[in-house]
């Protein structure tokens, strides 16, 4: 008895067909392999920008932090000069009205130096022993 073999055709459309499977499979790696390097350099690319953008973050916080802490020496020394005013004025007979007047603006220049010392907390203990005050203050009420 004779073995049924394949027609020359069948064997010939199965080495296309390998050999197809071959090729897109080269093509699917090389695909593959040139999209990753993409994504590399992208992410690579948004590493750098991510970075760049916290040093001039860090850089605004300090230049913030620096700002901050001037004011609060100007509010501190426009303070200690309307007292110095306030004392000086005293001694010219001036209203009663503008003494109440005056201590109205020295209790605001607190209210703002205290509110600048709220904003100025930049260290992370800063911020949990703040965190600790809103903490007890709203348990208070």
């Amino acid at each position: 008895m004779r073995e049924p073999s394949l027609p020359v055709d069948a064997s010939n459309n199965e080495g296309k067909y390998n050999l197809l499977r071959k090729f897109s499979r080269y093509f699917l790696i090389n695909f593959l392999l040139t999209f990753l390097a993409y994504l590399r350099g992208r992410i690579d690319e948004l590493s750098r920008q991510l970075n760049n953008a916290n040093d001039e973050l860090r850089d605004l916080r300090t230049t913030f932090g620096q700002v901050t802490s001037y004011n609060e020496l100007l509010v501190r020394e426009n303070a200690e000069l309307k007292r110095k005013l306030k004392g000086k004025g005293k001694g010219k007979g001036r209203a009663r009205d503008d003494d109440d007047e005056s201590e109205d603006e020295d209790a605001g220049d607190s209210r703002q130096i205290k509110r600048q010392r709220r904003v100025t907390h930049s260290s992370e203990e800063d911020k949990e022993v703040e965190d600790e005050r809103a903490r007890v203050s709203l348990n208070s009420y």
